[in-house]
């Protein structure tokens, strides 16, 4: 009997640890050029997964024998699936070579829906500008990369200072709202010159959601949205770059770009660094002493950098500062009261915000807690005719801080849904001197939104889309709300129809355009709101069809999308006449309505990396 119960022992000891026995699965992900960092790899059935390290090698510890589908998934290439099967031994995987994502369908986007989502499954079109178009373009500066965006023009205001804006869907500047890493932090004084001030190097990728989006971020984001991503360090390494360029070959634009990435061995901590430095004179077109491109000094440095306690949080700090000297006119060479016309400004920017990520245990939902503060400070003059008086002073105080929740909550109602939800609170203070042309602004804006989203996934076909936000705004009398509804609906695998509605708003309160004066024949133009404006509300109407398709090493693309924006209470100017200080004066108020449509056609073709092709057609059509 003891001799059995002792067999027996011995038997059920040796069948646990077979059972128990475990094994690696390693390899090595490249693309055709070099190996690839920070690769995510998971295992389906298990529910495990790990990321690709400096030498693109990676490897699973404690995998029982059995059958596997590797998901291997990297920013800018295509995804990949792999079988892989494990057999009472240790297994290397043959190299796994990744083929990049040239038309950014694998683009994980997050304007879309406040959530991150691959660019083919999100319900509204987004498209991204990435930092390789800006190499490929000499894009130095946010505003020269967003030239090549479809039915986006930048357009040049001034010739004296240069003050520029961003058209989109036929509607001028102050309709479109710019993020900075989701955050609406770049406020209407920072508008005026705002999109040549932030640097290309500083930027990871951006992100353009054409049409309404008002009812996730709130305020003026009536013709679209604009999203900055900045840089987040993924691999150790530096640049020091340079840029020499000659207007017209003779008038230098100097730019001089330095960085570095520095993350641990691990990945759980990383610091990005990127400074900037940009030195231009004025430039005289036809040589009558006046400058048609106005003399430009400027330095930056932003910083970002992220700490992961856990491998279910992380901490995300990021900031800037920038400095800013322009100056436009004529007699560079004599203190700006001393010229026929001088319109300068100096800014100086700081900018600084952290974010905290927490998932749960099973991934499946997220928290996330943000704060974002910027003080803006500006010198500015605006005069002609040696005016000693044209000098003028703003302060800018800005903060965003919000508290967000993403999760899957499963499958019901004949779908799988994916709910985004929380509030944000919006505070800014102008306050402006211009004295010489009487306007003193001291404005306070304050705005807390609370947002409510669900994606409605139904197959492997359609997407819905249904949400809104409610805005409580301190110069609005009464709560506003803005709906959105969304489809997308996959015809083939690569044909998809897209289909959309937007309620957005402005509220009455200072525009960039009001924070510069135009000078004119030695008078000024000055733009003010009426004591009784009351808010601009709009209904936007977006459909789109969004081909795409691979060739072995050909892509091609075809969007064709049409748009239709109505405008009640709309914001007119009317001219009032002169001031007591001879200049004229404009006044925003309340019409009736208006309406813009159109259509924009955007193909696109590409070989490799080696050519890129891409022609957009925009014809906006105002009422």
């Amino acid at each position: 009997m003891n001799k059995f119960l002792f067999t027996a022992m011995i038997a059920v000891l040796f069948s646990t640890g077979v059972s128990a026995q475990t094994y690696s699965l390693s390899g090595k992900i490249a693309d055709d050029k070099s190996p690839l960092t920070g690769v995510n790899i998971k295992v389906n059935e298990l529910k495990i997964g790990t990321s690709t390290n400096q030498t693109g090698n990676f490897t699973l510890e404690k995998i029982p024998s059995g059958s596997y589908t590797l998901e291997i998934s990297f920013i800018g290439y295509l995804s990949q699936e792999i079988n892989v099967v494990v057999n009472n031994s240790d297994v290397v995987i043959p190299d796994i070579i990744l083929k990049e994502d040239v038309l950014q369908l694998e683009q994980v986007v997050i304007t879309a829906t406040r959530n991150e989502v691959l660019r083919k499954d999100a319900p509204i079109v987004c498209n991204v500008l990435d930092d390789k178009i800006l190499t490929a373009t000499q894009s130095i500066i946010l505003s020269e990369g967003l030239s090549f965006q479809p039915a986006l023009r930048i357009e040049n205001n001034c010739q004296n200072c240069g003050f520029n804006g961003l058209r989109m869907n036929g509607l001028e500047g102050a309709y479109s709202q710019i993020l900075i890493d989701g955050r609406p932090i770049y406020n209407s004084l920072q508008g005026v010159y705002g999109l040549e001030q932030i640097p290309a190097n500083m930027i990871e990728r951006v992100e353009v959601l054409r049409s309404g989006g008002s009812a996730l971020y709130g305020s003026s984001a009536v013709a679209g949205t604009v999203n900055v991503i900045t840089k987040e360090p993924t691999k150790n390494s530096y640049y020091l770059t340079t840029n020499q360029s000659f207007i017209n070959g003779t008038t230098p634009d100097r730019t001089y770009l330095l960085g570095a990435d520095v993350v641990n061995e691990n990945r759980t901590a990383g610091l990005s660094l990127n400074g900037f430095n940009r030195n231009r004179d004025f430039w005289d077109s036809n040589g009558d002493g006046f400058s048609e491109i106005g003399q430009l000094k400027a330095t930056s440095f932003s910083v970002k950098g992220y700490y992961k306690p856990t491998k279910l949080s992380k901490l995300t700090i990021n900031g800037y500062n920038i400095y800013e000297f322009r100056r436009g006119g004529n007699q560079f060479e004599r203190p700006f009261h001393e010229t026929d016309i001088t319109e300068s400004t100096t800014h100086n920017i700081l900018n600084g915000g952290i974010t905290y990520e927490q998932y749960t245990k099973n991934e499946n939902h997220k928290f996330s807690l943000y704060a974002n503060a910027q003080n803006l400070k500006r010198d500015s003059y605006y005069g002609g005719g040696q005016d000693i008086n044209a000098y003028g002073n703003s302060e800018d105080n800005s903060l965003v801080t919000g508290l967000q929740y993403s999760g899957k909550l499963g499958k019901f109602a004949g779908g799988n849904h994916t709910l985004v939800s929380g509030f944000e609170y919006i505070h800014n203070n102008l306050k402006d001197n211009a004295p010489s042309y009487m306007r003193f602004i001291n404005q306070t804006a304050d705005q807390l939104g609370f947002y409510l989203q669900d994606v409605w996934e139904i197959g492997e076909k359609v997407n819905v889309l249904l949400g809104g936000r409610v805005d409580n705004h301190n110069l609005v009398s009464e709560p506003i709300i803005s709906p959105r509804a969304n489809i997308l609906y996959k015809i083939t695998p690569d044909l998809q129809f897209r289909l959309g509605y937007a309620r957005g708003f402005r509220a009455p309160q200072v525009f960039d355009e009001d924070l510069h004066i135009t000078q004119v024949g030695g008078g000024g133009t000055v733009v003010r709101n009426s004591n009784n404006l009351t808010p601009e509300f709009s209904n936007a109407f977006s459909s789109s069809l969004d081909f795409n398709k691979y060739y072995k090493d050909w892509a091609i693309g075809l969007t064709i999308d049409g748009f239709y924006t109505q405008l009640t209470n709309v914001f007119i100017l009317e001219e009032l006449g002169n001031d007591p200080n001879g200049d004229l004066l404009l006044e925003r108020r309340n019409g009736e309505g208006a309406t813009v449509a159109g259509i924009t056609i955007n193909p696109k073709l590409q070989y490799k990396d080696k050519f890129m092709f891409q022609l957009g057609l925009t014809d906006p059509t105002p009422k």
